[in-house]
């Protein structure tokens, strides 16, 4: 049984999925797999990642690949990887992005030492262009205030315990189904922090699921992740509040209501934590609830602009 599971879950990704593989073997330690489902595709992506692990000396035995039909969404594949393992630790990447080399050895000392969920600073690219995003990080402290305003961290980056997934019952299908994880995570009491230091290369490209109008709306508008982002509210500030991305599709009325109401019992628990976090989630209050009392329907302009994932 290895300790970690690096899972991937791929599909009609044959264009990039070599290098997600191929940088992913480079980073991973000894005692660890790469298990990639090709998730129905109709195109080449399971000969793809089987060419990243070939080498001089035959196929890389650290990888395994797996063809299926299609499962149905993100959720389900990704739980279907989690089943089929049973590494103690498991991470995650993406059939398009590049993990660093360091991006293991540097994350799992965090897990070993008692953390639950473990995420890094991702470089966004398109293209030749490279942005790295600042390398600050999140205690475990404050972790989950910022979940109250933003989803902090990019999916491709976490490393967990399995045992933490299974306390809170793994992936829910969902839209923002890693964003709902640790917001469940976080209820649980589980610790969860983004460390200082930059561990992939994640690319943005029109095509992503989480560019699209339809995909927010029905994230800012799903029942179970209010639920459990009321659940967090009341652990962290006190009381349930509104999601601020939620509150920005209600009538105006209720709107102003609601984001008065979050205003109050965020920037309570802001004013509480310590420098540069308090400077830093001050600011993102206030850009969020500019946003939010501006916004006028589901084509906004701001729609156009990233969502600050993995953003400070």
């Amino acid at each position: 049984m290895p300790k970690l599971s690096v899972i991937l879950p791929a599909r009609n990704a044959a264009t990039t999925v070599e290098q997600a593989v191929s940088s992913t073997l480079r980073a991973l330690p000894d005692d660890a797999e790469l298990v990639v489902l090709d998730d129905g595709s109709t195109d080449t992506t399971a000969a793809a990642a089987l060419r990243a692990g070939e080498t001089s000396n035959g196929r890389n035995s650290r990888l395994k690949v797996v063809s299926r039909p299609a499962s149905g969404g993100i959720a389900h594949a990704l739980n279907w990887l989690i089943d089929n393992t049973d590494s103690e630790f498991i991470a995650r990447m993406d059939a398009d992005d590049i993990s660093a080399p360091w991006r293991f050895r540097t994350s799992l000392p965090a897990l070993q030492r008692g953390d639950d969920v473990v995420f890094q600073q991702v470089a966004f690219f398109s293209g030749k262009v490279l942005r790295p995003q600042p390398p600050l990080g999140i205690p475990s402290e404050v972790f989950p205030l910022y979940l109250l305003l933003t989803n902090p961290v990019s999916h491709p980056t976490m490393v967990a315990t399995r045992a933490a997934l299974s306390e809170v019952g793994g992936y829910r299908h969902v839209p923002a189904e890693d964003y709902d994880l640790w917001i469940r995570c976080a209820v649980a009491g589980l610790h969860l922090q983004r460390q200082p230091l930059w561990g992939l290369a994640y690319r943005v490209h029109p095509a992503q699921i989480t560019a699209s109008d339809q995909w927010r709306t029905a994230s800012w508008t799903n029942p179970d992740q209010a639920t459990a982002y009321a659940q967090l509210a009341s652990q962290v500030v006190g009381v349930p509040i509104e999601r601020l991305v939620s509150a920005a599709l209600l009538p105006v009325d209720k709107r102003a209501a609601a984001l008065e109401r979050a205003e109050r019992y965020l920037g309570r628990a802001i004013a509480a934590t310590s420098q540069p976090h308090r400077m830093l989630l001050q600011r993102k209050l206030r850009t969020k609830l500019n946003w939010a009392r501006q916004f006028t329907t589901p084509t906004d302009a701001d729609f156009s602009k990233p969502m600050t994932e993995g953003m400070p």
